[in-house]
């Protein structure tokens, strides 16, 4: 299926962009890694493929969202299609202060610690902030930017004992993660089985 926006499309000034929605719904999770423009491509790659057996068998989670085995690579999944839809769309608003493949970036990471949670165990004294500053870069020299850094903690929302009624915390990519995330987890909750590899 494919759907053709055109100036001539109500309530549309796009000009000649064509949503390809079957492409989206058939683009496995590695291929928007492979696809990404970034320098720290292959350092990425390289993490998904030491860990791909484990990416593969996880659960999206325990119960609330692609919770059968292989429900983790699912949900990254649909969260990367929910996100380049997103961003297509978005950005014909107006201009997004982020890339695309910073969304992605964020977004295969930010439920890093289900890769051995719902297999193996996690490694024993797991500290998630530890991974992404520390971990992440001595194994892989993967550094992340300010921007992913803050969307990495607030991916899933400000906590009651964080907000502060002054002071934005999230910034815009959090904002716009934390809205791919909570797509897929909550209204597409038990979609997509087997659309990750």
């Amino acid at each position: 299926m494919e759907i053709k926006v055109t100036e001539t499309t109500p309530g549309h000034d796009l000009k000649d962009q064509t949503f390809a929605a079957t492409r989206l719904a058939t683009k496995p999770a590695v291929a928007y890694l492979q696809n990404l423009n970034d320098e720290r491509r292959d350092a990425i790659l390289k993490f998904h493929a030491d860990h791909s057996a484990l990416i593969e068998r996880s659960r999206g989670s325990k119960t609330k969202h692609q919770a059968w085995e292989g429900g983790y690579v699912d949900h990254l999944a649909e969260t990367f299609r929910i996100a380049e839809a997103s961003y297509s769309a978005l950005g014909a608003i107006r201009p997004l202060p982020f890339t695309l493949d910073a969304a992605v970036i964020v977004l295969y990471f930010h439920d890093v610690e289900k890769i051995w949670k719902y297999t193996i165990g996690l490694p024993e004294g797991f500290d998630k902030d530890q991974y992404y500053d520390k971990t992440l870069k001595e194994e892989y020299g993967i550094v992340f930017s300010s921007e992913e850094r803050n969307a990495l903690h607030y991916i899933h929302g400000e906590s009651e004992s964080e907000y502060d009624p002054h002071v934005r915390k999230a910034g815009p990519l959090a904002a716009f993660c934390h809205t791919a995330d909570t797509l897929s987890a909550r209204m597409w909750f038990n979609e997509g089985q087997g659309l990750g590899v």
